[in-house]
């Protein structure tokens, strides 16, 4: 009885602990709304702007200063304190040189105290051509693009500043997307998953014994269930702490040449006198390879010979046994 009411008690006691946070959250909300008008609309150089109005600046001008590659869902706000967001961005744009461009993007990412997770540098050769200049040499000519895929951390607090400092790189903008996930329901069901495994457990443990279903392989698997959710949890912390970043840039194609070995030259003829010979010699093979097949051949060419013979036979004493019409 007292087990039971110890189970009853804490049950009563998470979902009171349940009730109370969601309380406290809606009611936040509430006067976090009061107190927090919407900021006025800013146009892509800072300077407000009216709802149907726009700035005149193109939007290549503003991805040039690296305006356009901010948005308000990665920048921090009040909202934060009641919320939990996960904010990542992709960004895809042109530079002047692809190579330098990724290094300043990590050194970017490090100096906004992130870090680099992946990156990538590749050529994609879109034209290979062997131009033959002599004997011995040809002109390869290659028109590649250079491209690099760049996958970075940084804090949540440091995207928009990351995120503008980056843009200042682009020459054309191809596209941008800044997102800001709401978890917080997400964490608050891992916390619920937990809460029931917890109860499950202590409800385990004065449950009577079941051959078919040990209670140790049942604890062990609400163990594991708890310790998946405490992952999952884990992950949407560290999503939160650190935005992901995907980098992806090029540069116009470029055209590389270099000197190679002209192999496609034909293969110099040899003299007549000793084409000559290796036509004799090659004929003399033949002759050989005839007459050894006819040896091979030895039985069957000796079959067609005694039936050849045998055939005369038989047709000339045929002939010799028909009587004459004009002697009878």
């Amino acid at each position: 009885m007292l087990q039971t009411s110890g189970i009853s008690q804490l049950r009563i006691l998470g979902l009171c602990a349940l009730f109370l946070f969601s309380a406290c959250q809606q009611q936040s909300e509430a006067s976090f709304a009061k107190r927090s008008p919407a900021p006025p609309l800013q146009g892509v150089y800072g300077s407000a702007i009216s709802e149907a109005g726009a700035p005149e600046a193109t939007i290549q001008d503003a991805a040039l200063n690296g305006e356009l590659f901010s948005s308000a869902a990665a920048i921090p706000s009040g909202i934060d304190s009641l919320k939990r967001f996960v904010r990542d961005a992709e960004i895809k744009f042109s530079v002047n040189n692809t190579a330098d461009a990724t290094l300043r993007i990590e050194h970017l990412a490090l100096r906004h105290g992130g870090f680099v997770i992946n990156s990538t540098l590749n050529s994609e050769v879109e034209l290979r051509q062997n131009t033959p200049m002599n004997r011995d040499s040809a002109l390869e000519t290659t028109r590649y693009t250079l491209h690099s895929q760049i996958v970075l951390r940084v804090p949540y607090r440091q995207l928009d500043t990351t995120l503008r400092s980056i843009g200042k790189l682009s020459v054309f903008l191809d596209h941008r997307r800044v997102s800001a996930e709401d978890v917080d329901l997400q964490m608050f069901e891992k916390e619920l998953a937990r809460l029931r495994e917890g109860i499950y457990r202590s409800d385990l443990s004065g449950s009577e014994e079941n051959k078919n279903s040990p209670k140790a392989d049942r604890a062990r698997a609400s163990r594991e269930a708890t310790d998946q959710a405490r992952i999952e949890t884990l992950k949407l912390e560290d999503a939160i702490r650190f935005s992901t970043v995907t980098v992806d840039i090029y540069q116009q194609p470029q055209i590389s040449q270099r000197m190679v070995a002209n192999t496609d030259v034909a293969l110099p003829k040899q003299p007549f006198p000793s084409r000559i010979g290796e036509a004799l010699e090659a004929g003399g093979e033949i002759v050989a390879a005839l007459f050894l097949g006819i040896i091979h051949l030895w039985g069957v060419i000796l079959l067609a010979l005694l039936g050849y013979f045998s055939w005369k036979w038989l047709s000339k004493k045929k002939v010799l046994s028909i009587p004459d019409p004009q002697k009878s």
